[in-house]
């Protein structure tokens, strides 16, 4: 089981990989690649909010509240990019506030909880899309949002590189 040390690391190399990623991209936040996309593929706004959203309110909340033993249920609805009319409006300093927001309060209540905490609370994680309802325990959270995060750190990484930036 990861340490406390272990998981604010993991969520400081995630901050950190996320701002590299978008450094210089604020005029391409909506560009897809027409030639080679997927139906699936998603501009680094839609990744952005989808990281905000997923889940509801995003995963920083869930960890904070199952660690500070006030969130017992957490419903994740997967592969919903949320973008709405004002997120489509927003520039990159506003569309990554909301990612780094999450980031900052997942490291707090890491921060504030024991080594102990990590596989003591628990929660219970419902995604009915996959038909899954399961007790997870706060470091499982921990991990979801390290291997989340991570796929779509890679999406960035991959709209990055096609736009050579």
């Amino acid at each position: 089981m990861p340490t406390r040390d272990e998981n604010l690391a993991t969520v400081r190399r995630i901050r950190a990989e996320l701002t590299a990623l978008l450094e210089g991209m604020d005029y391409c936040l909506d560009w897809k690649d027409g030639e080679n996309r997927a139906l699936d593929q998603w501009s680094a706004r839609e990744v952005l909010y989808h990281l905000v959203d997923t889940p509801e309110g995003g995963i920083g909340g869930v960890i904070a509240g199952v660690l500070g033993g006030t969130r017992d249920e957490v419903t994740i609805l997967p592969d919903a990019n949320n973008m709405t009319p004002e997120r489509m409006a927003a520039d990159i300093d506003e569309a990554l506030a909301g990612p780094l927001t999450i980031l900052q309060t997942a490291e707090d209540a890491i921060a504030a909880a024991s080594d102990a905490d990590f596989a003591d609370k628990t929660a219970m994680a419902h995604l009915p899309h996959r038909d899954i309802h399961e007790t997870r325990t706060a470091q499982a959270f921990i991990d979801g949002l390290e291997r989340h995060w991570g796929e779509h750190l890679n999406q960035l990484r991959t709209i990055r590189e096609s736009l050579g930036v």
